[in-house]
């Protein structure tokens, strides 16, 4: 017989699962350890899939880490925009009536609080 090609038919083996093909990863004995410890205590079926369990987790930790930093450095450069629109007053801020007015009624409820606690204590 002559040597040709030979069609050989695989079982799937994850089924359900988008194709997984095996991959090398370096780790040290006490990291894969806490690898098998962690699939162990989550009831997986192997290490493999603690790993990739793991492996996900960790890839979406470090995608919300760089969208809070791109977001932290946003709300940064638009507090520093909005600080030199005042100071070039481009913007206002406000009235200072208003904020005169505020601190006016913060006195008065504090005053009426005090009155109220004096009022308590006499009274017993």
């Amino acid at each position: 017989m002559g040597k040709g090609t030979r069609k050989r038919t695989t079982k799937s083996r994850n089924k359900g699962r988008s194709p997984a093909r095996p991959r090398s990863i370096s780790a040290t004995d006490p990291e894969w350890h806490e690898v098998e410890q962690f699939a162990a205590r989550r009831g997986f079926g192997s290490t493999s899939d603690g790993a990739r369990q793991l492996l996900r987790s960790g890839l979406r930790t470090e995608e919300l880490v760089e969208e809070y930093a791109a977001a932290s450095a946003w709300q940064l450069a638009q507090a520093w925009a909005d600080a030199q629109a005042i100071a070039d007053g481009d913007r206002a801020v406000g009235s200072w009536d208003r904020i005169a007015e505020a601190a006016e009624q913060a006195r008065v409820r504090i005053r009426e609080r005090a009155a109220a606690q004096r009022a308590v204590r006499t009274a017993t």
